[in-house]
């Protein structure tokens, strides 16, 4: 699920949701909302997280 493998990725590139925000110009709440799933981002900023958290589209994705 979208939520859980951000936040697991997130935690493994050792950056707190704050850092991940402030890398892609949102607010550390709109990141919580992903992670919590109430959420998601559209498909320019999945591609900003692709690419600041080094996975693919897949790892992301994936169930």
């Amino acid at each position: 699920m979208f939520s859980e493998n951000l936040k697991k990725y997130r935690k493994e590139n050792r950056l707190t949701q704050k850092d991940l925000a402030e890398k892609l110009k949102v607010s550390d709440k709109t990141v919580n909302h992903w992670e919590n799933n109430y959420s998601r981002p559209d498909i320019d900023t999945l591609k900003d997280i692709k690419r600041i958290l080094d996975v693919s589209y897949e790892e992301l994705l994936e169930d």
